[in-house]
């Protein structure tokens, strides 16, 4: 019998924000929609499922007054075997199954203004004792890995293996775990569905949801 996830339990929440923004030419987590920067509406949608934690991962220091306002922690991207692999989106995700203190944690680049509480309420609503990962799809059929929840205990030894090997594809992670693919007919009814991944990876992306904002 599938045992849902106490929807009472305390959950770490973890905003991603350590990638080279080299696409858009700056620095996206910084970029500002509808009055909140980006990693600021992802801390907003997190805070919803994750009432005690959510952490900032990816650029140590950078956002400390807003952080501070929003009483989110700032953590740096941990390094891993001695090498510098800050702008690999897997080790923003093994530095928040590092850090969490909770059996199972969620992520959410900053990346995805239109992420929803809503979305992540019903995300949440898939984690069980049958899975390791509970990872939507998008309208494209493409899983989408970082708006996803995990299950640390065994998806941190699964992120180390991946490293070790030297493979940072975080695609390939879920064919490792016992993955619940949340198709994007199970969160369709939900207000905003149609904007939910886009992803703001350029200018273009950028202006995008500037429209979208304000429509």
């Amino acid at each position: 019998m599938i045992k849902p996830i106490d929807p009472g339990i305390r959950l770490d929440g973890f905003v991603l924000a350590g990638g080279a923004s080299s696409r858009m030419g700056k620095d996206k987590a910084q970029m500002t929609i509808g009055g909140m920067k980006l990693f600021e509406r992802a801390a907003t949608a997190l805070s919803e499922i994750c009432h005690q934690s959510v952490s900032l991962v990816g650029r140590y220091g950078t956002y400390d007054p807003l952080c501070t306002e929003l009483d989110i922690a700032d953590l740096p991207d941990l390094r891993f075997g001695g090498r510098n692999l800050l702008r690999a989106p897997i080790i923003g995700l093994y530095t928040a199954l590092t850090e969490a203190k909770t059996p199972w944690i969620t992520v959410l680049a900053c990346d995805l203004p239109f992420v929803t509480g809503d979305l992540m309420t019903k995300l949440s609503g898939f984690c069980s004792d049958e899975f390791d990962a509970v990872v939507p799809v998008q309208p494209d059929e493409r899983p989408q890995p970082l708006c996803a929840f995990y299950r640390r205990e065994s998806c941190l030894p699964a992120v180390e293996r991946m490293l070790f090997a030297g493979d940072l594809k975080l695609q390939r992670l879920m064919s490792h775990l016992r993955t619940r693919f949340v198709n994007f007919e199970e969160i369709s009814a939900l207000p905003g569905s149609a904007h939910f991944f886009l992803n703001v990876n350029t200018i273009e992306n950028y202006e995008s949801a500037q429209r979208i904002i304000t429509s």
